[in-house]
């Protein structure tokens, strides 16, 4: 399949998903980003942060695009991009199996999703989870030594940019490609061109949901929060912004699921 071809049907896919299934699935995705919230709550709780961290934790939103390792100090605050992943690959599993086109215009309860989901999909999702988390402390580990051994400074930035990306996408490509083989029937064939078009589509969205993060908290969050305090603030950005990352879920949705099923249709 030509790369034009292919993003074609990845970007008709995701006007279709938000069409068909924003309004249909709010009430499911809100309560996963609840459980995401509290899972992220607990890691800031837990997590420790170099003292000469500069980036401001404005609300919980930061932890999601924003990365607080620093030094020799490893922040489990780092893994809240992994575990929202999590959430939504247990959504995407339930909207999957669960055969939406039966009941078009209904809304999509949450008591029918748990159903879908089985206790097989908790323990493979959990390993990929436990899997992302040591992948990111050994990457962050491998920063560090880059900044120590690396003397040229241009080289040193490469090395450090190659890292920061493999940290943001290797969780999203292996939920990606688990959440294909949980789905499927079919047996899944992993090749170069199905983790690059994979990559692709997940950057795509990756990239789309962190650009319009930065309008909505900036434009629109911004003005809201001018008349209360700063210490007000985090809590309440924080809670309207539950309904900002309950809105990517569909999305990231379909970047994780529909580009491995372009592939497998076109067999």
């Amino acid at each position: 399949m030509r790369l034009n071809t292919f993003l074609k049907k990845q970007f008709a896919d995701f006007i279709e998903v938000y069409e068909r299934y924003l309004l249909r699935t709010s009430g499911i995705t809100l309560t996963y980003t609840l459980f995401c919230f509290v899972a992220i709550a607990l890691l800031v709780r837990f997590s420790d942060f170099d003292p000469t961290m500069s980036k401001k934790q404005v609300s919980m939103l930061s932890y999601f695009f924003v990365r607080y390792s620093k030094g020799d100090v490893y922040s489990i605050v780092d893994l809240s991009k992994s575990i929202f992943i999590f959430f939504v690959s247990i959504f995407s599993l339930g909207l999957t199996r669960i055969n939406p086109k039966e009941q078009e215009k209904t809304e999509l309860k949450v008591g029918d999703f748990f159903k879908q989901i089985f206790l097989k999909d908790i323990f493979y999702l959990i390993g990929v989870l436990a899997l992302c988390s040591i992948l990111d402390y050994v990457l962050f580990q491998l920063d560090n030594l880059s900044l120590l051994k690396v003397s040229d400074n241009g080289l040193d930035k490469y090395f450090h940019g190659l890292i920061l990306l493999f940290r943001i996408y290797i969780p999203l490509v292996l939920f990606g490609l688990t959440t294909f083989k949980l789905s499927s029937n079919k047996k899944l064939t992993i090749n170069l061109k199905k983790v690059l078009l994979l990559f692709i589509s997940l950057w795509f969205f990756n990239e789309f949901a962190y650009e319009l993060s930065l309008v909505i908290r900036n434009q629109i969050f911004g003005l809201i929060l001018i008349p209360f305090s700063a210490e007000k603030q985090y809590f309440i950005e924080s809670f309207i912004g539950i309904t900002l990352i309950a809105f990517y879920f569909v999305g990231y949705h379909s970047a994780m699921s529909t580009s491995l099923k372009i592939l497998d249709d076109e067999k």
